[in-house]
């Protein structure tokens, strides 16, 4: 089995102090101690928000009705990546990227995708009225502040699908945008979820003071936060996958009843260590809820063979990915369509 490098990098929805273990949570049974009948979620981040329908279907015992007992292993900047931790066998499901996900498939990872926690990309660029970046035409000639290197191979992509001349600047910059404030850039890579709240709160207003625009609306269709897992885990526990998918489409479907309930759990249990404020889980969880389906689609979490052959295949082109997989090899949608049928979607 092929392993990747161990390195994180420190770029999700929040900004939070580093330190973070995958023991620092009360509520975890055992620090990566494996049970032969769990299924282990590695999450890519810490218990936050990000993972509301997941906390509420483990909070009110969907994933024990369906016959399905869980573990998870909160991801962070000094966890191992989930790609790692299901190479090793130390976890059965994990959530990735997609082009971290594909170079690990193309390490000889044999990686299959069932579903995506969040088919429309939560990634963003804020730009100012002073140089605005809401259309593909605006993008040239602009400086970007951006976390990492997943945030610029993301931009560089973007330029070459729109067939643009890369005439850019990246600028290094921490989880606050207060850099783009300061003009130290002209956009601010963002999660449209997080930072543009920031903003608001100072008394900006959105279309006129700033301006957001998803990268999707920028022409980089690709899903985020996708559910994988390796065949050999998909062949001999389908049954206890299509369940785990089940429970959490009901975890879904409560938090769109209440989005107020995840957001004290994660502040009061979950992510109790965080220091997480209940206000912003609040706002964030509101946001992220429109982008677990995108429109038009069969369901939540759903990636057409559209998206994937036109959105994910073109991007991982355009950032230079040449060696493909067969489609029908790193995506199965069928384990979500059953779970459909069970709750009758």
């Amino acid at each position: 089995m092929t392993l990747l490098s161990s390195k994180v990098v420190f770029s999700r929805r929040c900004f939070l102090a580093a330190g973070l273990t995958t023991c620092a949570f009360p509520w975890l049974s055992a620090c990566h101690g494996n049970s032969s009948r769990a299924l282990i979620y590695a999450l890519g981040w810490v218990p936050d928000v990000e993972y509301a329908a997941f906390w509420i279907a483990l909070e009110r015992g969907y994933f024990k009705g369906v016959g399905v007992p869980v573990k998870v292993w909160p991801g962070g900047p000094n966890a191992p990546q989930p790609l790692i931790q299901v190479a090793a066998r130390q976890a059965q499901i994990g959530d990735a990227e997609w082009l971290p996900l594909l170079d690990a498939v193309n390490r000889g990872n044999d990686f299959v995708i069932i579903a995506s926690a969040c088919p429309v990309h939560p990634g963003g660029l804020i730009s100012l009225a002073r140089r605005p970046v809401r259309e593909p035409s605006e993008m040239p000639n602009a400086r970007y502040l951006v976390q990492g290197p997943s945030e610029r191979t993301t931009i560089e992509a973007t330029f070459r699908l729109n067939h643009l001349p890369p005439t850019y600047t990246f600028i290094p910059v921490g989880f606050s945008p207060d850099a783009l404030l300061n003009g130290a850039g002209d956009a601010y890579y963002c999660f449209v979820t997080n930072q543009p709240g920031i903003l608001e709160d100072l008394g900006m207003k959105r279309e006129q003071d700033f301006f957001v625009r998803r990268m999707d609306e920028l022409g980089y269709h690709v899903p985020s936060t996708l559910l994988f897992v390796d065949r050999r885990t998909l062949e001999t526990r389908r049954a206890e996958l299509v369940s785990f998918l089940k429970a959490l489409l009901q975890g879904r479907a409560d938090n769109i009843r209440d989005p107020a309930y995840a957001p004290s759990l994660i502040v009061n249990k979950y992510g109790a260590d965080l220091g997480l404020s209940l206000e912003q889980q609040l706002r964030v969880n509101r946001l992220q809820i429109p982008l677990t389906q995108t429109p038009g689609t069969r369901g939540p979490y759903w990636i057409s063979e559209e998206t994937l052959q036109r959105g994910m295949y073109d991007a991982a082109r355009a950032s230079g990915r040449l060696q493909l997989p067969p489609p029908d090899r790193v995506m199965d949608m069928s384990l979500l369509a059953d779970a459909y049928a069970q709750l009758g979607i």
